[in-house]
């Protein structure tokens, strides 16, 4: 009998042993360092591209994703990056984020290097309604930023 109790234990406790992944830091509008299997790694959101920290709505961008990400994280990885950066999806409290941001006005589709359609329409919608960075007449995309200041703000970090 005791064996079998003891079993019961073992079972439950292994069956509960597998921890979710924890959002440990938003580190800007479309990157977050994950908590997960006792090892921690920055995820870069696929599909959008959020203005830097030192840009324009960049600290506006850092905060909608922290309100959106407050609860229970699903993370999707796929493949990492140049900057050794793991890409994929999060989606917090079952709401995608990269179009959450999109949609908020906090982030561009990145059409480049996405192939999720979906969000175009999203971003001409905060467009037209001046959502987020679309309340400047003429936002500068984050890629064209870090062109020309990226060599500054990369060493604050």
């Amino acid at each position: 009998m005791w064996a079998r109790l003891l079993l019961c234990v073992l079972c439950l406790t292994s069956a509960g042993s597998h921890a979710e992944p924890v959002l440990q830091k938003v580190v800007d509008g479309d990157t977050v360092i994950i908590r997960d299997q006792g090892s921690s790694y920055r995820l870069r959101l696929l599909d959008i591209d959020a203005p830097e920290s030192q840009q324009a709505y960049g600290k506006q961008a850092k905060r909608s994703l922290m309100s959106l990400c407050n609860g229970k994280i699903e993370v999707r990885t796929s493949g990492t990056d140049l900057y050794g950066r793991t890409l994929g999806h999060l989606s917090c409290n079952n709401i995608d984020a990269s179009r959450y941001q999109v949609a908020q006005g906090m982030a561009w589709f990145n059409s480049r290097y996405s192939s999720r359609t979906e969000l175009a329409p999203l971003q001409q919608q905060a467009q037209q309604q001046a959502l987020g960075l679309w309340q400047q007449p003429d936002p500068t995309p984050p890629w064209v930023w870090r062109k020309h200041f990226g060599q500054h703000y990369r060493q604050r970090e």
